[in-house]
């Protein structure tokens, strides 16, 4: 499959998804993420799940991730769209967010995280491949800001669906994924 497929099969699954299903498959995903033996952490990136993109609920993820690790700093994104770069932003239960101009929920803090100080990152997609080859929106600002991440870093993908069998058209710039959590299961790649 290639991505411009995988994308447009996937937006209208995910556009397909009753709240219903919506909830059961997030307490699930929040279920087999608990089965994930991770380290104290100390610094994660998620992102802000969009509901009218019918995304998975992250929230839930990183309420978990709090309670396991109370001194956790959490960071999200903010694209700079002229630089076509991504920034760890770090937020506090007081920290302001705003809309940018493709609808995508981003923090207005200047802390930054120095990515390779990340020690998991959250990664939106669309679709991800048995490799865990992702395919997100389309811009390339997840694989740029991956690269500068720690390599022991780990990317997690969360997803209402199980991966593809292959992604076809897959570059050298993309960065695969670790994890990739579904209702049905942890994927390790």
């Amino acid at each position: 499959m290639k991505k411009a497929e995988a994308r447009k099969i996937y937006r209208e699954k995910r556009e397909q998804i009753s709240a219903t299903d919506k909830m059961k498959w997030d307490d699930l995903i929040l279920i087999q993420f608990q089965t994930i033996d991770l380290p104290f952490l100390q610094m994660v990136m998620s992102y802000y799940s969009l509901e009218e993109k019918n995304e998975v609920n992250t929230f839930t993820i990183t309420e978990y991730l709090h309670f396991k690790n109370p001194s956790l700093q959490l960071a999200y994104p903010r694209m700079e769209p002229e630089g076509q770069t991504m920034q760890a932003v770090l937020c506090s239960p007081d920290t302001a967010f705003t809309e940018n101009e493709w609808g995508i929920t981003e923090p207005l803090g200047h802390d930054l995280a120095d990515p390779a100080e990340l020690e998991v990152v959250l990664v939106p997609l669309l679709a991800i491949d048995k490799q865990g080859n992702r395919v997100g929106y389309g811009k390339g600002y997840y694989d740029r800001f991956l690269k500068e991440c720690d390599p022991n870093c780990l990317r997690i993908g969360l997803s209402y669906f199980e991966p593809v069998e292959r992604i076809e058209d897959t570059f050298d710039f993309d960065v695969p994924l670790d994890l990739c959590v579904t209702p049905q299961q942890v994927y390790v790649f």
